[in-house]
C-alpha cells in the first residue's frame, strides 16, 4: 500500500468514482451555470461605485437595474463629482 493508495490500491480521490459520472453531472458539481458573471452582481457594482466610481458606473448602466435607479445613481454621481471640484477650487483660492 503506497502514501497515496487505499488497501486496494486505487489513489485516493473522486477520480476514483468519474465512471460513475456523466460529463455533464461532473460540470454541473464544478460550476452553477445560472451563476452571475462578477461584473453582474450587485455586491461588486455597489463596491466599485463606492472606490473607483468611473468603472462602477459603467458596471451600473450594463447591470439590469431599472432604468429610474441607474439615473438616480447617476445624476448623485454627478452632484458629488461637481461638488468635490467647487470644493477643490474654494481650497485652491483660500491658500493662493
Amino acid at each position: 500500500m503506497g502514501i497515496f493508495k487505499d488497501e486496494n490500491g486505487r489513489s485516493y480521490g473522486d477520480w476514483t468514482h468519474r465512471d460513475q459520472r456523466t460529463r455533464e453531472e461532473a460540470n454541473r458539481i464544478v460550476k452553477d451555470p445560472n451563476e452571475k458573471k462578477w461584473y453582474d452582481q450587485n455586491f461588486y457594482i455597489i463596491m466599485f461605485l463606492l472606490l473607483f466610481w468611473p468603472v462602477g458606473i459603467v458596471l451600473c448602466w450594463r447591470s439590469s437595474w431599472p432604468l429610474a435607479a441607474k439615473i438616480v445613481v447617476s445624476i448623485l454621481l454627478v452632484a458629488m463629482v461637481v461638488a468635490l471640484a467647487m470644493n477643490y477650487n474654494a481650497t485652491v483660492a483660500a491658500l493662493g
